[in-house]
């Protein structure tokens, strides 16, 4: 494990949005840019119930072995042996191992966008939006140790363009970008800044900056707030 994900990892500190980023206001509902538009399910409908369950137990067994091995050291024959299947019952569900990882990334963005949802519920000030953001990811880390490190896992390499879905981490930046351009027309944030970009930078930002945090055991609260400051700091009007 490298030391961009190290921070991720622990289970101590603080630790994407999902691919579309749902339309959302910064009206008294608050600003909801990064939460889930409900597209992407970790079973599909009409699924007989025995497909189901052997789906269920793929899925569970990809997260342990995804979070344990990391992509790259994990095979389908691994996931199915894990999860107490025939190795054809991983082909019936999946057509390959990087078809499986999306599968499990998807879950886990629906899991952290729940999380969201939650933090950012009333919320509409550039510093309230940042933080609550950065504390969600926290919360979601600590119940689920490890699983966005993996999730966030660079296998631009391998990514076909015709699945229909993107990488986790550019669902994050683009995340980010949803929430800065939302904050932007109510003038939270400057009519300069260039949200796309900058969406990416926040999230390389949180990888390294982690990494700076877990090395030097800095308290993941006194992280958030330092890195909020930050944020607020370079982006609002």
């Amino acid at each position: 494990m490298n030391m961009e994900d190290e921070f991720l990892t622990d289970t101590s500190a603080a630790k994407t949005a999902n691919r579309e980023m749902a339309e959302a206001s910064t009206t008294g509902a608050g600003v909801r840019g990064m939460v889930d538009d409900g597209s992407d399910i970790a079973v599909p409908p009409g699924m007989s119930r025995r497909k189901q369950e052997s789906r269920r137990k793929l899925m569970a067994a990809a997260r342990r072995l995804f979070v344990e091995r990391g992509y790259h050291d994990t095979r389908p024959q691994d996931i199915s042996r894990e999860a107490g299947v025939g190795h054809g019952t991983f082909y019936l569900h999946f057509e390959d191992k990087l078809d499986c990882f999306i599968a499990f990334a998807d879950e886990a963005t629906q899991e952290l966008d729940a999380v969201l949802a939650e933090h950012l519920e009333g919320k509409g000030t550039l510093e309230e939006v940042v933080r609550e953001i950065m504390l969600a990811t926290l919360e979601y880390s600590e119940t689920n140790p490890g699983v966005l490190a993996s999730a966030l896992t660079d296998i631009s390499v391998l990514w076909t363009g015709d699945m229909g879905r993107k990488a986790p981490a550019t669902r994050w930046a683009e995340g980010w970008m949803a929430v800065l351009d939302q904050l932007k027309d109510v003038g939270q944030v400057a009519s300069d800044v260039d949200t796309r970009l900058t969406g990416y930078m926040i999230v390389g930002a949180i990888k390294n900056g982690g990494a700076y945090a877990a090395r030097e055991q800095l308290d993941p609260h006194v992280y958030v707030d330092r890195a909020t400051k930050l944020f607020v700091r370079a982006l609002k009007k």
